[in-house]
């Protein structure tokens, strides 16, 4: 019994001897692992920061280069003009540049700046223009179409017929006289400079002040292009 009890003392010895090796080398490993942390581990674990700070940044990059760039927002243009050449401006809130199209050609392009564009010489042709652009990306991505808008070129000087009063016809007593005819539906009619109703179907009428003796009464037609047609009237007024 007792040779059992001695042989079990030292097992235990032996053992508790073991584990004070273990942790004396446990504890030597930690302080040459702090040594090294403090020495060069900041500079380093700072180095790996800087490079995951830059993989990140790199794939936000690439991220952003693969979107679709949103369609540019046009100004409104006018539904017609006399002019050769048209100006087309808008904002983009995305991409490096606007490509503008006219009748599903490319017509030219512009830069974007502070997200708005400006393109001067737009060539109209005659008659129907429908316009419409695309943003285009630094990688060269382009947005879908953005909304067209149609406008109308027009040369011709809009049609105007001058029913009263008719050339040298006199009057007396109100001296405010009747001038009717009719004209294009949308277009704007002034006689001496006072605008005249026009409805539907083209029809006007204005009443025009005038002084005693003769006076000539300008008729003056505009329509939404721009272009001009004009009749005069020479007229007697007499107390």
């Amino acid at each position: 019994m007792l040779k059992r009890t001695t042989r079990l003392e030292r097992l235990a010895k032996k053992e508790e001897r073991e584990t004070v090796k273990r942790i004396i080398s446990l504890s030597f490993l930690s302080l040459i692992l702090a040594i090294l942390l403090f020495t060069l581990g900041i500079p380093l674990l700072g180095k790996f920061a800087d490079f995951l700070d830059l993989f990140f940044k790199k794939s936000e990059t690439v991220t952003v280069s693969k979107e679709i760039p949103n369609p540019p927002r046009l100004n409104p243009l006018p539904s017609a003009t006399n002019s050769a050449q048209l100006t087309v401006d808008g904002f983009s809130d995305t991409g490096t540049k606007v490509v503008i199209y006219l009748n599903s050609e490319k017509a030219g392009e512009t830069n974007i700046a502070d997200g708005k564009f400006h393109f001067e010489d737009l060539f109209l042709k005659k008659g129907e223009n429908r316009i419409w652009a695309k943003t285009v990306s630094f990688d060269e991505r382009e947005s879908d179409s953005s909304q067209s808008q149609i406008i109308i070129q027009d040369l011709e000087e809009p049609r105007l017929l001058v029913e009263t009063p008719i050339d040298n016809q006199s009057f007396s007593g109100d001296n405010r006289i009747k001038v009717l005819g009719k004209t294009e539906k949308d277009a704007q009619v002034y006689a001496n400079g006072f605008l005249a109703s026009v409805d539907l179907e083209g029809k006007f009428e204005v009443f025009v002040p005038v002084a005693e003796g003769e006076t000539t009464l300008e008729v003056k037609a505009i329509d939404e292009a721009g272009n001009i047609k004009v009749e005069t009237r020479k007229v007697t007024f007499r107390k």
